[in-house]
C-alpha cells in the first residue's frame, strides 16, 4: 500500500465508538467514570488487567483462533500493531482500523469498502467485539472480580513463544455450580493471550515481530 494511500485513510473522519471502552491507542472514553468503578483488590485479576491496560512499544502481529461456544463458531482473528500506523484486528472478514491519529475505521477485507467509525455490529453474531482483546476484557474481568466467589489463582504461562500472565477467576454458572474464567496477557505486547469463559475460547496461534501496511487497509 502506498504511504500517499495510507496518508487518504488517515485523513478519513471517524472517532472510536464511546461504547467501545477504548482504542489501543489514545485516551479511552468510557460509558461509566472511571472513578464509580471500584478497584480491583484481588492482586491476581489486578496484575491481568494492568498488563492490558499497558501500551505496546514495538509492532506486532499475533494470529489467534475465536470460538464462539453458543453455536461452535470458530473465527479467524488477526491483530496487528505498530506505533506508527496504529491497530488493525481482523476479525473474519470484517478489518477494525484504529489509525494512530485517533480515527477508526470499520472495513470488508472482501470488498475493499472502508466506513468511518466502528461498526461492532458486523460481528456481533460472533459475540465479538473488536476491543475483545484489550479493553473488553478488562471490562469482563473488572465484572468477573465483582462477583467471584473466592480468590483468583495467578499463574504464568509462555504462549507461542512469549510469556503471558494469567488468571482464573472463580464464579458461579447459571446452573449454580463455580466454574472459573481463565485470562493470559502478553505481558510484552499487553493483548489477550488466551482467554476461556462460558462463551468464549481465544487461542493465540501465532506472533510475529513485524507488520505491513496492506494491515492498515481493506
Amino acid at each position: 500500500m502506498s504511504s500517499f494511500r495510507l496518508a487518504q485513510l488517515a485523513t478519513v473522519t471517524g472517532m472510536c465508538a464511546v461504547i467501545l471502552g477504548g482504542c489501543f491507542t489514545g485516551q479511552r472514553p468510557t460509558l461509566v467514570p472511571t472513578e464509580t468503578i471500584p478497584p480491583i483488590s484481588d492482586a491476581a485479576i489486578h496484575d491481568v488487567v494492568k498488563v492490558l491496560e499497558s501500551d505496546p512499544m514495538a509492532a506486532f502481529t499475533i494470529t489467534y483462533e475465536v470460538v464462539t461456544k453458543y453455536g461452535d463458531l470458530h473465527t479467524a482473528v488477526s491483530l496487528a500493531h505498530d506505533p506508527a500506523f496504529g491497530t488493525s484486528i481482523t476479525i473474519a472478514e470484517v478489518r477494525y482500523i484504529y489509525l494512530a491519529n485517533g480515527t477508526a475505521l470499520t472495513c470488508s477485507t472482501i470488498t475493499s469498502d472502508c466506513s468511518p467509525g466502528i461498526d461492532e455490529s458486523r460481528v456481533s453474531d460472533r459475540q465479538l467485539v473488536s476491543t475483545i482483546f484489550k479493553q473488553a476484557s478488562v471490562d469482563r474481568m473488572q465484572q468477573d472480580s465483582r462477583v467471584a466467589v473466592g480468590s483468583a489463582v495467578a499463574s504464568q504461562e509462555v504462549i507461542v513463544e512469549n510469556s503471558a500472565i494469567c488468571t482464573a477467576i472463580p464464579v458461579v454458572d447459571g446452573n449454580g455450580a463455580t466454574q472459573s474464567k481463565r485470562y493470559c496477557a502478553f505481558t510484552q505486547f499487553g493483548v489477550i493471550a488466551s482467554m476461556d469463559t462460558a462463551d468464549l475460547a481465544v487461542t493465540a496461534l501465532s506472533h510475529s515481530a513485524t507488520t505491513s501496511a496492506d494491515q492498515f487497509s481493506a
